[in-house]
């Protein structure tokens, strides 16, 4: 059975839209009228794809320029080198539905499966912008997502609705145990909570002296000011065991504040008295 995730109309044509999948994001692009799900997270360094370019059945991440066919998910040029997880997507009554847990194995994605495209119908209206779709229906898991935003400190003095209102925009990774999760001296993407497990932060982990700064168990974030700018990563974040995260990536992020003026004016106003603090520590 599919999960229904929104109405052809919100996807213009050309357009891609994100949605939340039993906790997964998943992309779904609207091509010529044909509608394609794939997996939102690029293979290479897990870029969000959703604010990526769509020309014709390719879309091309906005970190790092690999570029996939949203029709198979196969990638037709690098750095990435694993395709994307495609989904069949189903249409009934302007209501789109994606099926999960069918997606074809990485060695029969050369040619899309035969329901892999839904034809969108009535038309999409043009001129609607994509946005971002998703939530957690369960009672417990939402209070623990929420708890999970409000111990960002970016996020700290928020109140209740603004933090169900950045909800919408996470989404879920595992780790395996010894994974690194962030590596120092790359772009980072945005920000990730610890939800299980333990991780690590070193400083030089490929050298011959690495130096572990700090430990991070449940409910602890880092990354969080890759959210506001496309700054290289201090240290690299290691999995000590097997860990589960949310995260939360840059654009999906930015674009929310462009919906939401107030929630902008007020993280700014947040900021300002960090940085007065921070001065007034330093008169001292």
């Amino acid at each position: 059975m599919g999960h229904a995730v929104g109405k052809v109309s919100d996807i213009p044509a050309g357009g891609v839209v994100l949605f939340q999948v039993e906790g997964k994001p998943i992309a779904v692009a609207n091509v010529d009228g044909r509608l394609f799900a794939f997996d939102d997270v690029c293979t290479h360094r897990g870029c969000s794809l959703t604010p990526g370019r769509l020309d014709g059945t390719s879309i091309t991440c906005p970190c790092h320029a690999s570029v996939f066919q949203v029709t198979d998910g196969s990638v037709t040029a690098g750095p990435a080198t694993r395709p994307l997880g495609t989904y069949e997507v189903q249409v009934v009554d302007d209501e789109i539905s994606i099926l999960i847990g069918n997606e074809p194995p990485a060695e029969d994605r050369s040619a899309p499966p035969a329901s892999a495209a839904a034809t969108a119908s009535p038309a999409p209206k043009p001129g609607l912008q994509a946005a971002a779709s998703g939530g957690h229906s369960d009672p417990a898991d939402h209070k623990r997502i929420h708890t999970a935003l409000a111990s960002v400190p970016l996020f700290a003095d928020l109140d209740e609705a603004s933090i169900n209102s950045l909800e919408a925009f996470t989404f879920r990774k595992r780790f395996a145990a010894g994974e690194i999760i962030v590596e120092e001296g790359r772009t980072g993407n945005g920000l990730y909570v610890v939800l299980s497990g333990s991780v690590e932060v070193i400083r030089g982990v490929g050298g011959t002296q690495p130096q572990r700064v700090a430990a991070l168990g449940p409910g602890e974030p880092f990354g969080e000011m890759a959210l506001l700018g496309d700054w290289k990563r201090s240290a690299s974040v290691r999995a000590v065991d097997d860990v589960e995260c949310i995260g939360m990536d840059r654009w999906a992020f930015l674009a929310h504040l462009k919906t939401e003026p107030n929630l902008a004016i007020r993280m700014l106003q947040m900021l300002a008295e960090r940085l007065a603090q921070t001065n007034a520590r330093l008169v001292e």
